[in-house]
Parts: C-alpha cells; sequence; structure tokens
C-alpha cells in the first residue's frame, strides 16, 4: 500500500500492489466506505478519497484486516 496523489485535482489517494489485496477484502471495504461516505475505489488496486484525514481514517479501519491477510498468505 502506498500514498499517491489522484486525478488532476491531486486528491489523496492509495494504491495496491498487485493481488495485494483479495477481493473478499476489496469488497468489504467498498462497502464499508460508500456506507460511511470516506472513499472511493478508482480500480481493484487504487482508492481516492477527498481529504487526507478520510485516508488516513480509512488506512487506520483497515490496517489490521491487511496485515492478517499478509500473514495467512505467507
Amino acid at each position: 500500500m502506498k500514498n499517491v496523489e489522484v486525478g488532476m485535482f491531486r486528491l489523496p489517494g492509495i494504491v495496491f500492489e498487485k493481488d495485494e489485496l483479495p477481493t473478499e477484502l476489496n469488497d468489504e471495504m467498498v462497502r464499508w466506505a460508500n456506507a460511511e461516505g470516506v472513499g472511493m475505489s478508482m480500480t481493484e488496486n487504487l482508492w481516492s478519497f477527498k481529504k487526507e484525514a478520510h485516508r488516513e481514517w480509512f488506512i487506520l479501519r483497515w490496517a489490521d484486516d491487511l496485515n492478517k491477510y499478509r500473514k495467512e498468505a505467507e
């Protein structure tokens, strides 16, 4: 996971490496982000946020789940 700027307005974003994010977890993230109104999945690897605070909230919310998936994949 890497912080990036998205689009011509350089919105805060996150990009995941290919196959870093399992489909089930991505689907769960999309549902959560839609319910909370904090961000949007642009592609299966790229997320965009209106504010840096939303990106940070997203990272804090999903950090443990991402770490669990990485450990299971090893």
